[in-house]
């Protein structure tokens, strides 16, 4: 049982799979010990791996008493002091043992365990990295397209991507590389599992995140969020340096920053506006791109407002289906009554 190759292999096992020697030694002395007690149904025994030299060590924990009844349980006071000098009477003595009791069995049995418990290590290690990945916006790999979902690869991990968290319309195909939103990681018998989608609101605020650096250091802070997916999305963005324009930082020049995230939308529009603590001109903000005359607050404790538009931006502002109006009420809060207004 004497293995000089075995510290080697548990050091190639914690490069290879980042499991440090002295888990690898504590899972195979517990394994080795499991295995032996329920080969023989001895309890007393402890099974240490010399992490010097590999050497697997046996012991007996034997009770030292005058009269030895059970030899499998006790030592008599003579024989305990050939190992211990200062033994007593009620010491516990450890006799090493022939290690060739632990049988072909115990060694095998403790084998499979030893790989269980790296696949369980393994998988725990995997979630952690993964889990770093939740909230954000990141690339994968389309490996299969079917009516109901995607197969795709986020690094080494593959998950579904089902056609209800698809953009509508969009169509993809095998090896495409996309982008998507990591909503949660979840522990499974079978390793990590990436839940994503490409429909959620925050899918689009991750998009701009990789675009615009002062969102991410914190200069510019999107307050709220809003979406309609395939349609419209509306982002409401302060910035906590009066020098940086939230809005213009958010485009870019000449939209370079922008267009990036638009690519990736394949036809949503997003309607990127200033956050105001003012309702008036908040609402008036949250109805671009439409251009507003007035806006009206009709009651402050019902958030109900009018707003005034020229008849040429009336179907502008309340959009196809509605759906300019709908998003902006969202956005602000604020029951939006749209009302054109005729000039002179």
């Amino acid at each position: 049982m004497n293995s000089p190759m075995l510290l080697e292999a548990l050091r190639e096992l914690e490069r290879e799979k980042g499991i440090s020697v002295e888990e690898s030694i504590d899972i195979l002395e517990k394994a080795l010990m499991s295995a032996y007690k329920n080969k023989t149904g001895e309890r007393n025994v402890e099974i240490v791996i010399n992490k010097l030299s590999g050497e697997i060590e046996a012991y007996q924990m034997l009770e030292v008493v005058d009269n030895v009844e059970n030899e499998s349980l006790q030592i008599s006071l003579e024989d305990a002091l050939k190992i211990k000098p200062d033994a007593n009477i009620g010491d516990i003595i450890k006799k090493k043992m022939n290690v060739k009791k632990l049988g072909r069995f115990a060694v095998q049995v403790a084998k499979q365990v030893l790989i269980q418990k790296i696949r369980e290590i393994e998988k725990e290690k995997q979630y952690e990295r993964y889990s770093d990945l939740v909230k954000r916006v990141v690339t994968a790999e389309v490996l299969r397209v079917t009516p109901e979902f995607l197969d795709i690869r986020i690094g080494k991990l593959e998950t579904h991507l089902p056609n209800k968290e698809w953009i509508p319309g969009e169509t993809f195909e095998q090896s495409d590389l996309i982008k998507v939103y990591v909503r949660d990681v979840k522990r499974d018998k079978k390793g990590p599992k990436i839940i994503v989608s490409r429909i959620d609101p925050e899918f689009v605020l991750g998009l701009l995140e990789l675009e615009v650096p002062e969102i991410e250091n914190g200069i510019i802070e999107v307050v709220k969020v809003v979406r309609e997916p395939g349609i419209r999305t509306k982002m409401a963005v302060i910035s906590h340096d009066p020098k940086i324009d939230p809005v213009g930082s958010c485009i870019g020049h000449e939209g370079s920053r922008i267009a990036s995230v638009l690519k990736e939308l394949r036809g949503e529009k997003l309607d990127v506006i200033k956050w105001s603590d003012d309702p008036k001109e908040l609402i008036a903000n949250a109805l671009l791109p439409a251009s507003v005359v007035d806006v009206e607050i009709l009651d402050y404790e019902a958030r109900a407002s009018r707003v005034l538009v020229s008849p040429n931006q009336l179907s502008l502002a309340i959009g196809k289906a509605g759906q300019n109006a709908r998003l902006a009420a969202k956005l602000t809060g604020w029951k939006i009554d749209i009302k054109p207004v005729m000039n002179g």
